[in-house]
C-alpha cells in the first residue's frame, strides 16, 4: 500500500459543491476520506456512492461544526476507523448573502460560529493527531472576498479575513511540528447551490468586474480546487506553509 493510500483527509463540507469536488479528487489518489455534512445528508451519501464507484474509500459523519462536541466525537469517529488522521480541508461555511443592517445578533454569531469558529474547532480537535502523521496538512477554504470589498454581505466577507489571518498564524505555531497549514482564496465555483439559498438579486460595483471576461465562462469547477488541495498535501509541497493560493480562472486580474 502507497502512502498516499494510507493516508486520512476529514474533509468539512464535503457531501456536495466544493467539499465533494475535493472529496473525489483525494479519494481518487487514493486517499480514504471523512465526509462531513450537517444540512445535507443525502447530497453527501450521493457524493460517497460515486467515490466508492470509483474505487474510492470514504465514509459519512454528519455533524454540525460549530459545536464542539460534535467535532470531537467526529474527529475520534475518523481515528476509530482508520487509525489515524493526517489532512484536514476546512470547507464547511454559509453565505446569507445579506446587507449589514439585515443582519441581527444572533444570525452573525451563527454565521462566525461556522465559518471561522468551526475551523478552529476541528483544527483544535484534529492537531493531535496531525503531529503523529508524516505529512501533516490543513487546508483552509478562503475566499476572494476576503480581499476584494463588494456591495452585500460584509458578514461572511469579515469571516474569510478572518480565515487568512487564522492560517497564517497556525502555520507559525504548526512549522515545529511539520505540519503545513495553507488556504484557497476561491473565486466564482460552479455548485449547486449555496447552503441556506441565499438571494441573488444582489448589484455589485463595475469596479470589481474585469471587462476583459465579460461574457466568458470562467467559473471554477469543484475539482479544480480539489486538484490544488491534492497538491498541498502532498511531500513535494512541503516548503508551502502560511500562503494563501487564489484559485478564480484570472477574474480578479482587473
Amino acid at each position: 500500500m502507497s502512502e498516499s493510500e494510507e493516508r486520512v483527509a476529514l474533509v468539512t463540507g464535503g457531501g456536495k459543491g466544493v467539499g465533494a469536488g475535493v472529496v473525489r479528487v483525494l479519494c481518487g489518489a487514493g486517499i480514504r476520506c471523512c465526509i462531513n455534512c450537517h444540512a445535507n445528508p443525502a447530497m453527501a451519501e450521493e457524493t460517497l456512492r460515486a467515490v466508492r464507484e470509483a474505487g474510492g474509500e470514504a465514509f459519512v459523519y454528519q455533524a454540525d461544526v460549530s459545536d464542539p462536541a460534535q467535532v470531537e466525537a467526529m474527529v475520534d469517529a475518523v481515528v476509530r476507523r482508520y487509525g489515524r488522521l493526517d489532512i484536514l480541508v476546512n470547507n464547511a461555511a454559509m453565505q446569507p448573502n445579506r446587507y449589514i443592517d439585515e443582519y441581527d445578533t444572533a444570525s452573525l454569531q451563527r454565521l462566525w460560529s461556522i465559518n471561522i469558529g468551526g475551523y478552529w474547532r476541528c483544527a483544535k480537535a484534529a492537531i493531535p493527531h496531525l503531529r503523529q502523521s508524516p505529512l501533516g496538512r490543513i487546508v483552509n477554504m478562503s475566499s476572494v472576498h476576503a480581499k476584494r470589498p463588494t456591495c452585500f454581505d460584509a458578514g461572511y466577507s469579515m469571516t474569510k479575513g478572518a480565515i487568512r489571518m487564522f492560517t497564517r498564524e497556525l502555520a507559525l505555531e504548526l512549522t515545529r511540528d511539520n505540519i503545513t497549514v495553507n488556504a484557497i482564496t476561491l473565486g466564482g465555483c460552479r455548485i449547486e447551490f449555496k447552503t441556506g439559498h441565499p438571494k441573488w438579486d444582489l448589484k455589485s460595483p463595475k469596479e470589481t468586474g474585469n471587462p476583459a471576461l465579460r461574457g466568458v465562462n470562467r467559473m471554477v469547477e469543484p475539482v479544480d480546487v480539489g486538484h490544488a488541495i491534492l497538491f498541498l498535501c502532498s511531500a513535494e509541497a512541503s516548503a508551502l506553509t502560511g500562503d494563501c493560493i487564489r484559485i478564480d480562472r484570472g477574474l480578479m486580474l482587473v
